[in-house]
């Protein structure tokens, strides 16, 4: 058994299952909150979990795209 099927059998699994999903770039949280309500999540848990995973990559865009951008001119 994988370790997304171990924690798709625990609410607590669920719930990160969603935060983490609501991370990557191109899914957020057009991809997070059909998939956690999909594993059972009451919609509105789903969107929390979804809104706060969607957050955390923020301040380090904030901090680095300066960065970023200077690493990408010089190529």
């Amino acid at each position: 058994m994988s370790w997304i099927e171990t924690l798709k059998q625990t609410e607590l699994g669920r719930e990160l299952l969603t935060f983490l999903i609501s991370m990557v770039p191109v899914l957020e949280l057009r991809g997070a909150i059909p998939m956690g309500v999909a594993m059972g999540l009451n919609p509105w848990k789903a969107m929390i979990f979804a809104d706060l995973g969607n957050m955390v990559p923020v301040p380090f865009i904030i901090i680095f795209i300066r960065k970023i951008f200077d690493w990408m001119q010089s190529k």
